[in-house]
């Protein structure tokens, strides 16, 4: 699921307080990047991991 999808579905559940599963919730705020977690540790695996990709399409791409 794209950003503005799980945005546009957050948005209309809110504002027409419509009921959320929880998992259904997880999946729409992990699409937006948005998590619960307060670990530092989860938000610095994340970032490698996204550097890592740019990494190998700099490389694929002939790049760096």
């Amino acid at each position: 699921m794209k950003y503005e999808q799980a945005k546009a579905q957050l948005q209309y559940a809110l504002k027409h307080q419509k009921t959320i599963s929880i998992p259904k919730l997880n999946k729409l705020l992990q699409s937006m990047n948005i998590s619960f977690k307060p670990s530092e540790s989860v938000e610095v695996k994340y970032l490698k991991s996204e550097i890592k990709k740019l990494r190998k399409q700099l490389k694929k791409n002939g790049g760096e």
